[in-house]
């Protein structure tokens, strides 16, 4: 396989965390323009930006970060099967070990969380709107 460029590279980081551009960057600390920018091929995976995205996804090899080559997560194993409708096995796209897959579901666990924890909130806000709302009714029904 040729090495991928820097724009493909951040394509498939977007597409395997199934995440856009502004959250991606806003995970990893960056501006959303240095994301649009390196897909747009205007500039480089930087070291700042590589840094970044590293510490914010553990399981991303630096090593296909700086040169494309595969695998592009850690531990992945390079021979991989995927189940076919018969229920054989094929030699297919990468598959992780269950050290990566661990990694994933605990940032999956952890991305519900902040979901739950924003939609707690967005209740409580809704909740005491409605109570003020009420008053607001009784006190124009006494008057």
């Amino acid at each position: 396989m040729d090495n991928m460029n820097d724009s493909q590279k951040i394509e498939e980081l977007l597409h395997h965390f199934r995440m856009e551009q502004k959250e991606f960057a806003e995970k990893c600390g960056i501006l959303p323009d240095t994301i649009s920018n390196i897909k747009r091929g205007k500039q480089g995976i930087s070291k700042r930006v590589m840094l970044r995205v590293l510490k914010s996804f553990p399981s991303v090899n630096k090593q296909w970060l700086l040169d494309g080559e595969e695998p592009m997560l850690k531990n992945s194993v390079n021979k991989s099967i995927i189940e076919n409708s018969n229920g054989n096995f094929q030699q297919g796209q990468h598959i992780n070990d269950i050290k990566t897959f661990e990694v994933t579901i605990t940032e999956l666990q952890k991305g519900f969380q902040k979901i739950i924890e924003t939609k707690d909130e967005q209740i409580k806000e809704k909740d005491e709107q409605i109570k003020q709302l009420i008053e607001i009714i009784k006190n124009k029904l006494i008057s």
